[in-house]
């Protein structure tokens, strides 16, 4: 009589596979719903707090371009920053969110078998739901400031896939490190924090390219794209205002490729250490 058991499943994917995913699809839309509703229960002023917060730094920062970038009008400076703004929140939502994700949910872990690269997802999707709703605030914005719809705001999905890609990626990375090293969630805030004013989200590009060309060797530049949130919030501007917001075509092209690198290498190192996950948690 036959009396071995299967501990681990060799069949299971090391890898990222969607159909995988798509059989526990039932799973991430409930820890979706059930994060949604957490986030903002007992909350005075409830939901409104997705639209509370962007306006905030809508205001202020806008306030801070205005008066430092006086070249431009003051409406313009404020449209500018609400778009890149909002991606940012939505980047440092997404990294933050998922950074924590596992530790956040270790509980489930014991209880039965699922793939668990659907915990970080599921934080994903709540992000993604808050951003449509602080959308509302670009919406308005751009109407009032009178902005014309250009055809290029068709590429606009895309560029907001690229910020979900950046923080998913950068994520999983961190939430892996999490599982064992509980220092990373005091870390993340603070890349958070200090990335945004190395991201052209108050400023555009333009104006950092010009501070390093005075200030640095040449070669900063290059360091400067490397940023893969850089490509993100150049590559939105320029689908809602069309113009000059991408700098360089080909230094755009490579935070962009950066983008995926870090996609890669979260996916990988997630899927590497995923079984290990219970012996720390």
């Amino acid at each position: 009589m036959n009396t071995e058991k299967i501990i681990i499943d060799p069949d299971l994917s090391s890898f990222f596979s969607l159909k995988e995913i798509l059989r526990y699809k039932s799973l991430l839309t409930n820890l979706a719903k059930r994060d949604f509703l957490v986030r903002y229960k007992q909350a005075f002023a409830g939901i409104m707090w997705a639209l509370i917060k962007p306006l905030i730094n809508v205001l202020v920062f806008g306030y801070i371009a205005s008066k430092i970038n006086s070249t431009d009008s003051v409406t313009e400076n404020f449209v500018f920053v609400a778009s890149s703004m909002l991606l940012w929140q939505l980047f440092s939502s997404v990294f933050n969110d998922v950074s924590n994700s596992i530790v956040g949910n270790s509980n489930l872990f014991a209880k039965v078998y699922f793939p668990k690269i659907i915990i970080p997802l599921s934080t994903l999707l709540v992000c993604l739901v808050d951003f449509f709703i602080s959308l509302i605030i670009l919406i308005v914005v751009f109407i009032v400031s009178g902005q014309t719809v250009l055809w290029q705001i068709v590429l606009a999905p895309l560029f907001i896939l690229l910020t979900l890609i950046n923080g998913l990626g950068i994520g999983l990375y961190c939430a892996t490190i999490n599982v064992k090293y509980r220092d990373v969630k005091f870390i993340v805030p603070v890349i958070i924090q200090f990335g945004m004013y190395l991201t052209p989200v108050i400023f555009p590009t333009k104006f950092y390219m010009e501070k390093i060309s005075i200030y640095l060797p040449d070669w900063c530049q290059v360091i400067f794209f490397l940023n893969p949130m850089v490509g993100a919030i150049d590559g939105f501007k320029y689908a809602l205002f069309g113009g000059e917001a991408i700098y360089s075509v080909p230094y755009f092209a490579l935070s962009v490729c950066v983008s995926f690198i870090f996609l890669f290498i979260g996916i990988r190192y997630f899927y590497r250490f995923e079984r290990n996950f219970v012996d720390y948690i």
